[in-house]
């Protein structure tokens, strides 16, 4: 009886500590993305958008940003939105993978990454609080930045 207890009680740790849908990057100037789904009542991804942060968020803690001075730079939904978050092929800036169409912007390739800016890239952070990451391009690469209030 006392193993039973010890092991639900280590799975109910390991669930509390694991984020629910989370979202890594490689470290490409164009970045490729990809989601994983752990523990999480979520199973698809409703959209998926890149947005430059504005200058004056980027120190705010997440929930104090003034959210309509950053600017969506790209943003794709699934054509039909049942496909399974483990299933997701990786989405890479600018590529619509299939099963995707692009809604931001409206008509050809968002605009280029480019150094000096910050990023974020992800679905809903409402539904998926993990599933958001910031990045800049330096030297050449996408490297991860640590999202005040949420990191």
């Amino acid at each position: 009886m006392l193993k039973v207890a010890m092991l639900s009680l280590a799975l109910a740790l390991l669930m509390s500590c694991t984020t629910d849908v989370t979202v890594s990057m490689d470290d490409r100037p164009t970045p490729t993305f990809k989601f994983k789904r752990n523990f999480s009542e979520v199973n698809t991804l409703p959209f998926f958008a890149v947005m430059e942060i504005a200058s004056e968020n980027r120190s705010v803690p997440y929930a104090e940003q003034s959210f309509d001075k950053n600017v969506t730079l790209w943003r794709i939904v699934p054509q039909v939105n049942d496909t399974p978050i483990d299933n997701l092929p990786p989405i890479t800036y600018g590529k619509i993978p299939p099963g995707f169409v692009q809604e931001i912007p409206t008509d050809g390739q968002p605009p280029a990454l480019v150094s000096g800016k910050l990023y974020q890239a992800g679905g809903p952070p409402v539904m998926m609080r993990g599933a958001i990451i910031r990045f800049e391009i330096s030297n050449g690469k996408a490297a991860h930045v640590s999202i005040p209030g949420l990191d």
